[in-house]
């Protein structure tokens, strides 16, 4: 089916009139291209529940791509790879055993995995309880812990307005919101009431979310440069230059913010100071947030590839490329990470290597960042659909089909209490059981949601292109 994908439309980035044009033809052009291709889809069955698409049964053969045994055994269905040897004998002579098709480990790497493991575990603990960033904590898995009875049930808490679309994703840090405008202002909003703290007017549009901790807030703008704010007054403390715009999201970890750039570098900037530590540039533009992984940062870019870096001094540790651009951020779940890619795929890659583990081949573009909790990853493709994947395979669980004017889903997911809180260009903010894919409830805003949603135990917070942010408790 013939498509555009016009982001333009959605204001999700602001684009000046030359990159715009070029761009639109590149991505019309691509869609014409795309529809004589066909996409082979795993053969399914499903079950209508409650209008959602509950999976039944799956045949032998799915859309999620095994890796390769550096054993040459090829599997039954001649996907992949597969140890000659019994775990019992491969842990014998040390060697390696095909992990029911996931990947291939030898005791030495099993060791790695749980390191990694542990180490992006002690990220994600240090952010438990709070909202501090774009998806949450460092690692982008997007969930905080809430009781049950404290799930927000779609009603209007309060909303706010700002004098432009709110395409920024909120941050919630004692009792406070931050959120970024296209009006330029930085807003301090009490999470509560909905009352207006402060707002501090910067250069340009607003889109980067804010990123807070020791009481400063990092920020990106499209003037290019990325700011420093006293979290208490919103006075800026600092400016740092980029030759690009920032519509990226920041990430901070121990006093340093990670954040890329449309000039294609990945910055690593100190948060009191504004000070550069380090700096790397990929082969294009960055439009998505950085996610840190054990002792690295990992960023992806236009270049089609995705990077991880050593947190000291950005040195590459390994590059992965896919078929197209990434707009997604990665997320580091384990000693996996998690993306999409406008190659219609979804990837988990070894963080430790960049191994690919599985890929997940959709029907059209990933476009959006996804997030994880249980064993499970939740990520929207541009069919407008959002899918639950099992972590350690790929396997499809479910998915579920959101309503939107244009084939485009340009706000990540959110996590908490066994649901799921996502935007939509329809207007609409839903909330899917992380069981099924169940709609549990819809609320619905005057304009498209780019906004990513931040939750609390106060609610469900989140910005709308209609210039308002809006609370749901």
């Amino acid at each position: 089916m013939l498509r555009a994908k016009i982001y333009n439309s959605l204001n999700r980035i602001s684009i000046e009139a030359s990159t715009y044009l070029i761009e639109g033809f590149l991505m019309t052009t691509r869609s014409i291209f795309l529809t004589s291709l066909l996409v082979i889809l795993p053969s399914v069955s499903f079950l209508a529940v409650d209008g959602q698409e509950a999976l039944a049964q799956t045949s032998e053969k799915t859309a999620v791509t095994k890796i390769q045994s550096p054993t040459g055994a090829k599997n039954s269905d001649g996907s992949g790879t597969e140890s000659k040897l019994s775990p019992a004998t491969a842990a014998a002579t040390n060697a390696p055993v095909q992990l029911k098709g996931i990947a291939t480990h030898n005791a030495e790497e099993a060791a790695k995995d749980e390191a990694m493991q542990k180490a992006s575990a002690s990220i994600t603990a240090k952010f438990r309880g709070t909202w501090q960033m774009f998806l949450q904590n460092p690692c982008h898995t997007g969930l905080v812990n809430l009781e049950t009875s404290r799930l927000s049930q779609g009603r209007l808490h309060w909303s706010f307005p700002a004098e432009g679309p709110i395409d920024s994703s909120p941050a919630i840090y004692k009792g406070v919101v931050y959120v970024g405008s296209d009006d330029m202002n930085v807003y301090a909003v009490d999470e509560h009431t909905g009352a207006m703290l402060w707002q501090s007017k910067l250069g340009d549009k607003v889109k980067s979310s804010p990123a807070i901790a020791d009481g400063i807030i990092v920020v990106g703008c499209e003037d290019k440069q990325l700011y420093g704010l006293d979290a208490h007054t919103g006075k800026i403390l600092w400016t740092f230059a980029s030759q690009g715009r920032i519509s990226a999201s920041p990430v901070i970890n121990d006093g340093i913010a990670y954040v890329g750039s449309w000039d294609g570098f990945v910055y690593a900037v100190e948060t009191r100071t504004g000070t550069l530590k380090w700096k790397f540039q990929t082969g294009s533009r960055i439009t998505a947030s950085p996610a840190l992984g054990p002792d690295m940062v990992i960023a992806t870019s236009h270049d089609f590839s995705v990077y991880a870096l050593a947190l000291a001094d950005g040195a590459v540790l390994w590059q992965h490329k896919t078929g197209n651009k990434i707009f997604s951020s990665p997320m580091v779940m384990g000693d996996t990470v998690y993306f999409g890619s406008w190659d219609k795929v979804f990837y988990a890659l070894d963080v430790s290597n960049g191994h690919l583990r599985w890929k997940f081949q959709a029907a059209e573009s990933f476009s959006i960042s996804p997030v994880g909790a249980n064993g499970k990853v939740f990520v929207g493709n541009d069919d407008l659909k959002m899918y639950c994947l099992q972590a350690a395979t790929g396997k499809l669980l479910w998915k579920t089909r959101l309503n939107s004017p244009v084939p485009l889903l340009s706000s990540s997911p959110a996590l908490a209490g066994g649901m799921l809180y996502v935007g939509s260009s329809d207007a609409y903010v839903y909330a899917l059981d992380t069981r099924n894919g169940a709609i549990k409830w819809k609320f619905k805003t005057q304009k498209p949601i780019c906004s990513s949603p931040a939750i609390s135990t106060t609610g469900v917070c989140v910005g709308s292109q209609d210039g308002n942010l809006y609370l749901l408790d």
